[in-house]
């Protein structure tokens, strides 16, 4: 399987690093399993804290967890692909890490990654893109006028740690035309099937509820697709949890390792 998206749809502080901290990609686009870059971007956090907040991690799953629903990956997925990015760290809010700001309110979403039996997937590869604040992507093919944020990075690329959990910092993105604000995600884990979907966030239910994508979705996968952002006591950002859970592994539709 290539490692690229096949396009459908029109879419529309600083403590020394521990080893159990969360696996991202560093400003050269390699992997490393360690918190350098959190560290050195201000953005505190580790994965056995994620794990700890997130109360499905380790629990006993008494039946299967309903599928995260699979949406169109839109025309916008970065190019050349989001693994062959200069930058692709976890980090969306600035392009360099002394480099400024990007526009826009910023969010720490978190999650986990799982299968319907609640099991975490260690290893799975998070991508996700979306617009910046003023609703624009960084696309040869959006001929949205809007302009392009110099600072913004657009799009990530994440490792999961043991416990299933990833992390990003971002901004809310702008409404693209005929959209409601989201953000996209593809999700590629060993011997599961690949999951391309959206997150939206609750406080657009207005706009999420004329989103002609949104409104395909039943209730209960509109819940599991929807992030409420709050701020916590001390915490600087609006944060937001985000589970996505992939369908039972089948051999003819399984994923190959990622290079």
């Amino acid at each position: 399987m290539r490692d690229t998206l096949n396009y459908q749809g029109n879419d529309q502080g600083q403590s020394e690093p521990r080893p159990d901290q969360l696996a991202i990609s560093d400003r050269d686009g390699n992997q490393a399993m360690n918190a350098r870059i959190w560290n050195r971007r201000g953005f505190i956090g580790q994965a056995s804290a994620v794990g700890a907040m997130l109360p499905w991690v380790g629990q006993t799953i008494a039946e299967d967890l309903a599928q995260t629903p699979g949406q169109t990956s839109g025309p916008f997925y970065p190019v050349p692909e989001i693994a062959k990015q200069p930058h692709s760290d976890a980090d969306l809010t600035r392009r360099a890490a002394d480099g400024p700001l990007a526009e826009g309110e910023m969010i720490d979403v978190r999650g986990t990654v799982v299968g319907i039996d609640g099991r975490p997937l260690s290893g799975a590869i998070v991508e996700l893109w979306q617009a910046c604040h003023s609703g624009r992507y960084q696309h040869q093919a959006d001929s949205n006028q809007a302009p392009l944020d110099p600072n913004f990075q657009y799009w990530a690329r994440l490792v999961c740690d043991p416990e299933g959990a990833y992390r990003f910092q971002s901004i809310i993105p702008g409404k693209y035309p005929g959209r409601t604000p989201h953000i996209h995600f593809r999700v590629v884990a060993e011997g599961f099937p690949e999951l391309v979907t959206q997150m939206y966030f609750q406080q657009f239910g207005e706009a999420n509820q004329k989103d002609g994508i949104y409104s395909r979705l039943s209730m209960q996968q509109k819940e599991s697709v929807t992030v409420s952002l709050a701020k916590q006591e001390g915490a600087a950002r609006l944060q937001g949890d985000f589970r996505m859970v992939l369908a039972r592994a089948a051999t003819d539709r399984a994923t190959p390792p990622m290079p």
